[in-house]
């Protein structure tokens, strides 16, 4: 595939994981299976090292513009890390037995359509059926975290990361929403900076017996630097229910996706 072509569709990239905190599994994991042919366990290495390489700068933007709650997302960061590196490692042992390939395949598959549709119905609950955030001087202000009622879901979404590369916008960003009270765009912010270092984790886990196309992932960051003075203006000037609306409409066609692939 041309260099140019491979630094647009980073670009394209790029922005998705900006703006809407959906991408590192859920638009890459297709991008890398259809358009460069990778199977399942690569597909999953590969993302991994590149939604952490992308999401570097995007949780520096995040941090400039204010959406990143870091007490609460350390909090979230702690509860995840332990399972999502454990999965990955499991998940690469696995699909380093032949007599296994077939089957880590389709279930690395099956475990990404089911958290994409748990992660539908979180997030359509939580911009239909839910109170408005209560705004206090023109800020969001944060309901107290309730860490219980957190954590069974944010080791399950750890777990779901290692596993697919899934995470960002269809697991921790509705997981987010719902059990941390943020508003989306902090939810966006705090989604991109932990997934950052859980994908970082997964991605070492992989790298190990050499599933993951550096050089691919590489190109492809390179590529999502472009989009990100766009990134910036979006989120300075659109409004909050446009990344709503934009989320829901990347979580439905990452799942109409994922599907095809799976039957």
């Amino acid at each position: 595939m041309l260099l140019v072509t491979i630094l647009a569709v980073g670009a394209a990239i790029g922005l998705i994981i900006s703006t809407t905190g959906v991408g590192g599994g859920v638009i890459v994991l297709p991008v890398l299976t259809y358009f460069f042919g990778m199977d399942a366990l690569m597909a999953v290495a590969t993302a991994n090292l590149l939604s952490m390489l992308m999401k570097v700068t995007s949780s520096y933007m995040h941090f400039r513009l204010g959406n990143i709650p870091f007490k609460r997302a350390l909090i979230v960061l702690g509860i995840m890390l332990p399972s999502t590196f454990l999965a990955s490692i499991f998940v690469n042992y696995l699909g380093s037995l032949n007599e296994y390939q077939q089957q880590v395949e389709w279930g690395i598959n099956a475990l990404v359509v089911a958290a994409i549709v748990f992660s539908l119905f979180l997030f359509i609950q939580r911009m239909f059926f839910s109170l408005p955030t209560k705004t206090v001087n023109d800020s969001t202000e944060l309901v107290p975290l309730n860490i219980r009622a957190l954590l069974l879901p944010a080791i399950s979404a750890g777990v779901v990361l290692g596993a697919t590369g899934v995470g960002g916008g269809v697991v921790v960003l509705p997981l987010l929403l719902r059990y941390a009270n943020l508003s989306i765009k902090q939810a966006i912010g705090t989604s991109i900076f932990t997934t950052t270092l859980l994908s970082g984790s997964s991605a070492l886990a992989y790298m190990q017996d050499g599933h993951t196309d550096v050089h691919l992932a590489l190109m492809l960051f390179l590529g999502s630097l472009i989009s990100i003075p766009l990134s910036k203006w979006l989120l300075t000037r659109m409004p909050d229910r446009v990344f709503q609306y934009a989320t829901l409409f990347l979580i439905i066609c990452s799942a109409v996706m994922m599907l095809a692939r799976l039957f």
